[in-house]
């Protein structure tokens, strides 16, 4: 019996729907599927010790509260910590100020002629106020920011150690940026924004490196990474195949809880975004913080003490960023390299992996819906015609 025009349709739609589920799918497998990486803790040299002492060294300066005698001595620290590591590893302060308040940002840089640039970030002030904290009578002391600001410095500062020692074999410069003034939004501290350091020093970016001979391939934040059951989400103002390829990492370093195969999935305001409007691939490594049955909820209450940072958390942190690196920019015939997802670009900016799922179901749906339609439209047809030739 010969096919009708009726019956191709239904098969081309058909078609079109598997190869459409077929395509989406291969865009959402950066963070659907695992990918197999190269795996030797030889390499990993990351010290959670290290950086969970980090931690104490800054809270033992006090709140790092923008433009108090705390938050510059603990800047004057950092340059301390670098220069112990070599006295000539460039760091760069940039000053700028907020409602005539100075603050400082730093910028260590290493391998800085590279033309390839990556930024590694972290802001380092601790907020003005703790208006989170359970105990009413303490929403207005300040909070001491062991995870929220420090965790992400002391692991960075940590990361610079081992990268510097191996920067002859990093084909890349690496940026270690430390932003001032991120955590002061929201009536902290009168007039102040979120993010106020990253977006000042985003308007002099140029100053530090060569637009014409180098290239800044991607920004990855770190942010309350070292708390007390570490459990990443899926930061949806996040590049998606970046933050993809950081989560596949984590989890082929074993760490599946800290990078769960289903996270939850918000879009942050964080120091990320100013580099994102330059067309940077980011990424922002970040808890769910704003859930009151967080797995570590104490964002913005005098709990944020070192009682609850984990060198676990620490470690998984470093480590998989280590990775990163190494599987990118590690020259060294023993060090299996991989590409990942690079160069990171994203369709249509920011697609995250429920979207695709979505517009998968949306597709079958509608191709399903006009294929009963078209069979409905058909199965009458062929009765009315039935009819006629009964008469």
């Amino acid at each position: 019996m010969p096919y009708d025009k009726h019956t191709y349709l239904i098969w081309f739609l058909s078609f079109s729907i598997i190869l459409t589920s077929f395509f989406l799918l291969q865009i959402g497998k950066s963070q659907a599927i695992n990918i197999s990486f190269f795996n030797n803790n030889n390499y990993f040299q990351f010290n959670s010790t290290n950086a969970y002492n980090i931690i104490e060294s800054q809270l033992n300066f006090g709140f790092r509260i923008p433009g108090t005698e705390s938050s510059k001595n603990c800047g004057d620290y950092f340059i301390e910590h670098m220069n112990a590591i070599s006295p000539t590893l460039p760091i760069f302060q940039h000053n700028f100020s907020v409602n005539t308040i100075n603050c400082r940002n730093f910028l260590i840089t290493i391998n800085p002629n590279n033309p390839r640039i990556i930024i590694l970030g972290a802001h380092y002030d601790s907020r003005a106020i703790s208006e989170k904290d359970p105990t009413v009578n303490k929403r207005n002391e300040p909070c001491p920011g062991a995870n929220d600001g420090a965790s992400g410095v002391a692991t960075l500062l940590e990361l610079s150690r081992i990268f510097y020692e191996k920067r002859e074999s990093l084909n890349c410069s690496v940026w270690i940026l430390l932003f001032d003034a991120e955590d002061q939004g929201n009536g902290a501290l009168s007039g102040w924004d979120w993010c106020e350091g990253s977006k000042k020093f985003v308007e002099n970016i140029n100053n530090y490196y060569n637009p014409e001979t180098q290239s800044i391939e991607a920004m990855i934040l770190l942010d309350m990474v070292g708390g007390t059951n570490l459990e990443f989400i899926n930061e949806l103002n996040s590049n998606m195949l970046l933050l993809g390829e950081l989560f596949e990492i984590g989890r082929s370093l074993g760490y599946l809880d800290a990078f769960p195969s289903n996270p939850v999935s918000s879009a942050i305001t964080d120091d990320h975004l100013p580099f994102k409007e330059l067309e940077i691939p980011v990424a922002d490594l970040i808890i769910n913080f704003w859930s009151p049955s967080s797995p570590w909820p104490y964002h913005h209450t005098t709990s944020d003490n070192i009682t609850y940072i984990s060198q676990e958390s620490l470690e998984i942190t470093g480590k998989t960023i280590e990775k990163f690196i190494y599987n990118h920019y590690l020259n060294s015939p023993e060090y299996e390299n991989d590409s990942g997802n690079y160069p990171w670009k994203d369709i249509n900016g920011n697609l995250s992996l429920d979207f695709i799922y979505y517009i998968i179901f949306f597709v079958l749906i509608v191709g399903i819906g006009i294929s009963l339609i078209i069979i409905k439209k058909k199965n009458k047809f062929q009765k009315t015609k039935n009819k006629i030739k009964l008469k």
